[in-house]
């Protein structure tokens, strides 16, 4: 259904193109329904803004930076903060032109390290993304939450089961965000779910109770896993964390307040001495994780700390602090930090562990605040006479093009692709056995039957010409495929006057009457024709 151009860059071919645009539809049917217009955003992009909210910095390596004849830096848009900010900050200057709300579908750049699994992970994509503009941060909210049910109102549309994942807000920034994920075998993320309360949380926002059964013993033989950062203001920063488990650079930063590098460092090659002799640090501040040690009383106690400590405080001799919390990533089993919560107050000792989940992300949520409004001098007059105030924003991705392939990857078996019928490229694919003209005949007449069944079908109804291929390719064509409904049109018919009717779904086989297959597909719950 797509061509590779090169790596991480595709083409999409008819059948694609038609289920994209399916796709497109709901969006934009959703879009509508809560009052956004649709614009078009370019996509080359001055560095300009990008320099003045920090992102060229910071958007790193994966951002596509190029110069034109005069040596003017640009970026090929990765995500439309900036611009759309520019756009409405000259438009925008009393509170009575806000609310506002201003979405557009269009490809996206990336310069991906290593794309992989095509369309899930690729340096051209194709994307919708809302910007909203409000007076308040209450007014931004409730934005917030009316944007969040639209898109739950999207993904029941196209009719695969979702997950909305509590999530960190990365590079984008803001102070809410949430994720929209497919669950499935080839996902990056790792979801973790509490199937008793319904919790679900990225791993990387997640913040599980560790269980005490979990808990590791303070012994001179345990074994920790040992990260190293540098602050900006030449301060060591070191993590000690439970052997196995993975840093949370986003909460160790919010714990610090400060930007600095991690570099990890192998259990099995930590040498203290070598990172403190080799640099002049002005001071060293130590983040025990809860996992090493659940309490930060017991430390002292802890023999393997204590070596750690006599090692640093024997080379530098600049004050040492020492922090104590949750600075990992949450792993399956660790405890639900919701129902844990209710089981102290209802003093049960009932366990509830988190259940993992790989799982694709295709939907995003941020509200922004004023991240990008304040540098960029989005603002508008109050109300109530006053000095300026930033616009409240908030940013709402949808990845069209992953969404595309990430129904492929958790809807299929081993004949083929289960499209949902909402977006499948067809819903029906009529194949005629041969090209007798008795045949053709009854093939145009089954086609003029559904599409008077229902106005729903015109333009949805496939015929399957193919005659120089045998019946049997074509048949598993058809299911490779995934059309909805499958209809054969061949001796079987001329003998018995029924219509092989096969389900892709269920790979169930019907045998109807020319006359009774309209009103069933009307009566089916499996495929919207109405």
């Amino acid at each position: 259904m797509n061509k590779m151009s090169s790596s991480g860059v595709y083409s999409l071919l008819p059948l694609a193109l038609r289920s994209l645009n399916k796709i497109e539809k709901i969006i934009d049917l959703e879009m509508t329904n809560i009052g956004a217009q649709k614009l078009s955003l370019p996509n080359l992009l001055s560095a300009n803004a990008w320099k003045r909210t920090g992102r060229w910095e910071s958007a790193g390596s994966e951002l596509f930076r190029l110069k034109d004849r005069k040596e003017s830096e640009f970026c090929l848009a990765p995500t439309h903060e900036e611009e759309i900010t520019l756009l409405v900050g000259h438009e925008v200057a009393s509170y009575r032109q806000l609310p506002l709300r201003l979405y557009q579908l269009g490809r996206k750049y990336r310069d991906e390290m290593r794309p992989r699994y095509g369309l899930l992970r690729g340096r051209e994509f194709i994307m919708k993304d809302l910007y909203t503009f409000d007076v308040s941060e209450e007014d931004a909210l409730r934005t917030y939450e009316e944007v969040s049910i639209a898109y739950k109102k999207i993904f029941e549309k196209i009719g695969v089961p979702f997950v909305i994942a509590d999530a960190d807000s990365g590079n984008i920034g803001g102070t809410k965000s949430h994720e929209f994920h497919f669950l499935s075998p080839v996902g990056e993320d790792l979801i973790l779910t509490c199937p008793h309360c319904g919790y679900s949380a990225n791993e990387e926002r997640a913040h599980g109770l560790v269980s005490p059964t979990k808990q590791i013993s303070s012994h001179v033989n345990q074994k920790q896993t040992v990260n190293f950062g540098i602050g900006n203001n030449n301060r060591l920063i070191i993590s000690i964390l439970e052997f196995g488990r993975v840093l949370n650079v986003s909460k160790l930063k919010a714990a610090n307040s400060e930007n600095f590098e991690i570099i990890p460092i192998r259990n099995d090659n930590v040498d203290i001495k070598d990172i403190l002799n080799n640099n002049n640090f002005e001071a060293v501040d130590i983040y025990v994780d809860n996992t090493f040690q659940k309490n930060l009383s017991d430390l002292k106690s802890n023999q393997l700390f204590n070596k750690i400590i006599s090692e640093i405080q024997s080379i530098v001799k600049h004050p040492t602090s020492i922090h104590h919390g949750d600075f990992h990533n949450t792993s399956p089993g660790d405890e639900c930090p919701v129902c844990s919560i209710t089981s102290v107050l209802n003093h049960s000792e009932s366990l509830y562990p988190l259940f993992g989940h790989r799982a694709i992300e295709v939907g995003h949520t941020f509200l922004l605040g004023t991240k990008y409004s304040e540098p960029l001098r989005a603002t508008f007059a109050p109300e109530n006479v006053g000095e300026l105030r930033p616009i409240q924003m908030g940013c709402y991705g949808l990845g069209i093009s992953r969404i595309l392939a990430a129904i492929i990857e958790t809807s299929h078996d081993e004949y083929g692709i289960i499209w949902p019928s909402s977006v499948a490229p067809y819903k029906v694919c009529i194949i005629p056995s041969s090209d007798e003209p008795t045949i053709q005949e009854l093939t145009r007449n089954l086609f003029d039957l559904l599409t008077s069944t229902s106005h729903e079908l015109n333009g949805e109804i496939l015929i399957d010409d193919r005659t120089n291929l045998s019946l049997g390719y074509r048949i598993k064509d058809s299911e490779l495929v995934g059309y909805p409904w499958m209809m054969i049109l061949g001796r079987r018919f001329l003998d018995s006057g029924r219509v092989e009717v096969h389900e892709r779904k269920t790979r169930q086989r019907i045998d109807l009457k020319f006359d009774e297959i309209g009103n069933f597909l009307l009566k089916s719950h499996d495929v919207d024709l109405c």
